[in-house]
């Protein structure tokens, strides 16, 4: 679990590098500055009445916000909702709007996101360039690029967020790139599942010495 941890810092601190080098320091003049809103399609949750909330796996995993944020994907949740509701799919970026605000987590499967959340996804499929450069502008907790501190943030604020929009041609060329990193993360994130299902199974046993090493 650790190695994999460690193998999955390593990949996305690359990721983080390219987009630095290509996006930030090289930046070209020529590419235009817009809102998130012209690039992404933005869900905010709404939650739905507790009394359609189960531990019985009846409907969809339900968030309410980032109590069950990992380190990049969202962990385990023991709450389902019966009923449909606001939600956010598989490799949806999941961002927190109340505090802590700027919070960023990816959906690993179809989930239903209450008010704390936002899902966000790149119109044009360009989604790990999104996911590095909402990083970016979230950098520090409850605050975004300016340095304006956020104790929520509403639809409105969302859309209206300042995003650079280079040209197509290298952000595909960044994809291509960041998506092969991405695909490492992801498969070191489903190994630590499995992982941890395991070690979670033989610690009791190994404790009451039910088995032996």
């Amino acid at each position: 679990i650790e190695l994999n941890n460690k193998i999955s810092k390593t990949l996305e601190d690359l990721a983080q590098k390219i987009f630095k080098e290509w996006f930030i320091e090289k930046k070209n003049n020529k590419w235009k500055v817009g809102k998130l809103s012209d690039i992404a399609n933005i869900t905010m949750g709404q939650s739905p009445s507790s009394k359609y909330y189960n531990q019985n796996g009846l409907g969809l995993p339900f968030h309410q916000g980032v109590t069950n944020f990992g380190e990049r994907y969202i962990t385990s949740n023991d709450t389902y909702c019966s009923i449909n509701g606001r939600t956010a799919n598989e490799g949806d970026i999941l961002l927190s709007v109340r505090a802590p605000v700027g919070r960023i987590n990816i959906a690993d499967r179809k989930i239903i996101i209450g008010r704390g959340l936002s899902a966000i996804r790149h119109k044009q499929k360009f989604q790990s360039f999104l996911f590095y450069e909402l990083k970016r502008i979230f950098k520090k907790e409850d605050s975004m690029g300016s340095g304006s501190v956020y104790a929520a943030i509403n639809k409105d604020e969302l859309n209206n967020i300042e995003i650079l929009i280079p040209d197509d041609n290298i952000l595909q060329k960044f994809e291509n790139i960041a998506l092969e990193y991405d695909k490492g993360i992801k498969m070191t994130y489903q190994e630590n599942l499995k992982l941890v299902k395991i070690r979670d199974l033989l610690l009791p046993k190994l404790m009451r010495g039910e088995i032996r090493v």
